[in-house]
């Protein structure tokens, strides 16, 4: 009896040092874990106390490049003995990104949209749309903008004076109303080109028909301003 009590009390003394081992183990584990972790925590915040080294070296190559057609090249101290004949950057191209043409923003009323390219029924559903056969904003001739009534329902507080922006990717163009028209649903004329920079936004009308509408109000605007 003697015996088994001895033996008993040596496997629970065995087991509680395998439960310190653990136990040891684990607090090792934990204590690392929270040093590197302030480490990296230290590193990361570091910069945004003016701390650490947030420099970059550049290294300048030995001979740069002679620009291609340009009739000179740069020198390896940065100086310049370009020509007359200096190659110049490409033309802007107007082109939509993911199918957004511009953007329009009429102040008075604070109302904003994403201008889609295209006016098709697809298109015309989802807002505004640009129609593809007319200029683009700070181009010459006249941008054509569409919109369902639905959308445009605060358009008939408009008056002439009142402000319309295009925001485009390579600048800002304001135009001012100079006035409106009731016209037919067919008529296309109000979108005709022109050698000055105009703006002409058509909807169904009356604002208030929806679906039902069978006529076609038009806003006419000029450019008066642009920033690119």
């Amino acid at each position: 009896m003697a015996v088994d009590l001895q033996i008993t009390r040596s496997k629970r003394s065995h087991r509680g040092h395998r439960g310190q081992r653990a136990a040891s183990l684990l607090l090792a584990a934990g204590v690392a874990a929270f040093v590197s972790g302030i480490a990296v925590l230290g590193t990361g915040i570091a910069p945004m106390f003016g701390l650490g080294d947030e420099t970059a070296t550049v290294i300048q190559p030995a001979h740069l490049p002679s620009i291609a057609g340009s009739g000179g090249s740069l020198g390896p101290s940065g100086g310049s003995s370009i020509g007359t004949n200096a190659t110049k950057a490409p033309a802007i191209v107007d082109v939509p990104v993911d199918g957004v043409a511009f953007q329009i923003r009429v102040p008075v009323l604070r109302y904003s949209a994403d201008v889609l390219e295209g006016v098709d029924t697809k298109v015309l559903t989802r807002g505004p749309g640009h129609y593809p056969t007319t200029a683009w904003p700070g181009r010459e001739g006249t941008v054509g903008v569409a919109a369902h009534n639905v959308y445009w329902l605060s358009f008939n507080r408009l008056k002439v004076g009142d402000r319309v922006e295009l925001q485009t990717r390579h600048g800002l163009f304001v135009y001012e109303i100079t006035g409106s028209k009731i016209t037919d649903a067919n008529d296309f004329a109000v979108l005709h080109s022109s050698t000055e920079h105009k703006l002409a936004l058509t909807t169904c009308y009356p604002l208030w028909a929806g679906v039902f509408a069978t006529q076609r109000l038009v806003f006419f605007a000029r450019e008066i301003g642009g920033v690119e």
